[in-house]
């Protein structure tokens, strides 16, 4: 009765093991070419920041966190002008902080005169026990988050905006 059973797990571990090599043997699919940025979103200079739903909030126990840790970070970069209106922005920044299967923040560019999504930015917030650390974790990826915005935002060192010469 031990030899059968012997036997039996040494097929069935074959058979897991012969099941693997079609995919160990399989050829990486080329991942399609970068497709182009919404013009508006590289070229846009002045920005509104709206304050979309957020747990932060009651999680931290500040009033406002997620947007006003955005504003902060965008403030002090200098790269937009940040105006009190969507009427006088170039894009729409929504900010907001979601649990559903994880933690999350994210950033979604809208254009203000269509109200149309031209780019979405997230980043996973680490899991946490203690309050302290969940305010680090919280932090340091609204840091993430803003420097999606500037890799998204900057042209690659040496290209250029201006058309090619015919």
């Amino acid at each position: 009765m031990l030899k059968i059973a012997r036997i039996g797990t040494f097929c069935i571990a074959a058979a897991m093991a012969l099941l693997t090599i079609p995919t160990a043997i399989a050829k990486k699919v080329p991942d399609p070419p970068a497709a182009p940025i919404p013009t508006q979103v590289p070229t846009g200079k002045r920005v509104f920041i709206s304050n979309s739903e957020s747990t932060a909030d009651l999680i931290f126990g500040v009033p406002t966190l997620t947007y006003n840790m955005l504003y902060e970070h965008m403030k002090s970069w200098g790269q937009y002008e940040l105006v009190a209106a969507p009427a006088d922005a170039d894009l729409i920044f929504t900010i907001s902080f979601v649990i559903s299967l994880n933690q999350q923040l994210r950033l979604v560019v809208l254009d203000p005169t269509t109200h149309v999504v031209l780019w979405t930015l997230a980043e996973q917030v680490q899991p946490w026990t203690r309050q302290a650390t969940g305010r680090k974790n919280f932090d340091q990826t609204m840091s993430k988050l803003v420097d999606d915005i500037r890799k998204l935002t900057t042209p690659p060192a040496g290209t250029t905006d201006a058309p090619a010469p015919r």
